[in-house]
């Protein structure tokens, strides 16, 4: 084996292997066609072109939506279906901080916002372009707008101290939650039903118009409504909405865990949401039948 062949066959393990077990010497050939100069053989590298193909494939396979992917295992279905969820679930907390800030900038008289709102601030008002621009189907303007919250986050990064270190730890949620729109909404990936989604939108801009007016309290309404959440689709028997919940709990879980490692505030009433969200995410999920979920 020449050390290019070797290289290609290194990058091409970022594949699962139920897919490269079908397809790697097929896609070896493809890359080594037509290079046999022995200086090329030995020292060259795959190309960059070559490699993004390589990782994008990698997310569609490992996150399998689509009818282009057959024989695909049913746990790499069930993963790829909860990320995407967890993403929505993303989605829908944007909604819920994005419809916050709105309603503290006009009620907050004497706030923070009082003397007048930064510009950038707008980005915060984006999740309102990336919900209806997933449910229609824009996946990259969908990816783009969620993006801007994020953006902000990261920013706060470049401000060290122990207060950027907490407002990094509390955007835990927001950030995994946007990795996973990113990686979960493929180009192969269905467009989420949104005849259902928009009930869930609602809900969460209502909600988040309370959580604007009842300043303080946004970690209790989102802990009390993910459990909430959770139960109901225990009952419904959606096992990937529950496990989605789970996860999504567990992120809402080290923020109050951080507070009371970091700054030793303990709170009966974060106590109590630490519990609630500790069962939400270890209870197991409930499925409506014990048939595999299909690829379409």
């Amino acid at each position: 084996m020449r050390n290019l062949e070797r290289r290609y066959r290194t990058l091409l393990k970022v594949l699962p292997r139920w897919y490269r077990r079908d397809r790697e010497e097929e896609m070896v050939g493809i890359f080594l066609a037509e290079r046999d100069d022995d200086l090329d053989l030995e020292h060259s590298w795959p190309g960059w072109g070559e490699t993004w193909a390589v990782l994008g494939l990698a997310v569609r396979t490992h996150l399998a939506a689509g009818a282009a992917l057959t024989s695909v295992p049913a746990k790499v279905v069930w993963r790829g279906e909860v990320v995407r969820a967890l993403g929505m679930l993303g989605l829908l907390l944007g909604l819920y901080y994005a419809t916050s800030a709105v309603v503290q900038v006009f009620t907050l008289s004497g706030g923070p916002y009082a003397a007048g709102v930064a510009w950038w601030r707008v980005l915060e008002l984006a999740p309102f372009v990336a919900f209806p621009a997933l449910l229609s189907g824009r996946r990259t303007l969908a990816k783009v707008a969620a993006g801007a919250p994020a953006l902000l986050s990261v920013a706060s990064l470049g401000q060290p101290g122990p207060a950027a270190l907490m407002w990094t730890v509390f955007q835990l949620p927001a950030l995994v939650t946007f990795a996973c729109l990113c990686l979960g909404f493929h180009r192969e990936a269905p467009i989420p039903p949104a005849r259902r989604l928009l009930w869930w939108g609602g809900g969460a801009v209502v909600l988040g118009a309370v959580g604007g007016v009842a300043a303080g309290t946004g970690l209790l309404l989102l802990g009390l409504i993910t459990a909430g959440a959770r139960v109901f689709a225990f009952v419904r028997g959606d096992a990937v909405f529950g496990r989605a919940l789970s996860l999504f709990a567990l992120l809402q879980l080290v923020p109050l865990v951080f507070l009371v490692v970091a700054w030793d505030e303990v709170v009966t009433s974060r106590t109590v949401l630490s519990v609630v969200l500790l069962l939400v995410a270890v209870l197991p999920v409930r499925r409506r039948s014990k048939a595999a979920p299909q690829v379409s």
